[in-house]
């Protein structure tokens, strides 16, 4: 078994970042606009140019426990909201699972 790349991890957590963003956008609830601009923030540290994929990978992976600091509505909180509870359960278990593949890609 071939250990991921420092570059493909890169890759992959850009991507799932991306998605997360997109989720968190999507649901609109203000409450959470200090963790959206914060997973913006880490975005942008994994998109510069300077340091190489090591380099972004590990200043991600240093402020990705931010998004869990605040007291109260803090990213741990945050919840994809569906009229339907099964849909609701369905897509909070794949958003916990994004979220979770983004983590090991940050840690490696």
């Amino acid at each position: 078994m071939t250990l991921p790349t420092p570059e493909s991890r890169l890759e992959q957590a850009t991507a799932l970042l991306s998605q997360v963003i997109d989720v968190v956008y999507r649901e609109g609830n203000r409450r959470y606009s200090a963790p959206y601009l914060m997973l913006q923030d880490i975005r942008d540290v994994l998109t510069r140019q300077e340091g190489g994929a090591e380099t972004a990978l590990k200043d991600a992976a240093e402020m990705f426990p931010m998004l869990y600091s605040a007291p109260r509505d803090g990213f741990s909180e945050f919840h994809v909201t569906q009229c339907d509870p099964d849909q609701r359960a369905e897509e909070n278990r794949k958003f916990s699972a994004m979220v979770d593949d983004l983590r090991a890609a940050l840690y490696g």
